[in-house]
């Protein structure tokens, strides 16, 4: 018998907990102090997940929520800085004492959003007609 325990392709959602984390792991890692050109990072990071498919607009979104976030809890000191160039969006992550422990409270919470989405879906809570 074939394994009935495949995965479908998964498309990443703004504002989808699952697709955050990945991101946020994903950025992470990433070099920090040099300018990336974000069609790169979205390339690698589809590269880093074949199971999934992360568009550029949906990278984007999440960068910008970190960089909110990053604003809110240290008032504006810009370490996660997005800008364009002619070959499109470009990010620069700032290395910092304080990054990658941003980054890590970051993906903890987002990991405690899918935690709880996959509770509610398991309790029968998260399940509509559109699933």
């Amino acid at each position: 018998m074939p394994d009935p325990h495949l995965v479908p392709p998964q498309i990443a959602r703004p504002g989808d907990p699952f697709s955050a984390l990945r991101i946020v792991h994903f950025v992470s890692r990433l070099r920090r102090n040099e300018t990336l050109q974000l069609r790169d990072v979205v390339a690698a990071l589809n590269a880093e997940f074949l199971d999934w498919y992360f568009g550029e607009k949906v990278v984007l979104a999440e960068v910008v929520q970190l960089q909110a976030n990053w604003g809110i809890s240290f008032h504006g000191d810009d370490r996660i800085v997005l800008d364009r160039n002619d070959r499109g969006h470009t990010l620069l992550i700032t290395d910092s004492t304080k990054m990658s422990s941003f980054l890590v409270a970051e993906a903890t919470r987002l990991s405690e959003a899918c935690s709880e989405e996959l509770r509610r879906f398991t309790l029968g809570d998260g399940v509509t007609r559109d699933n």
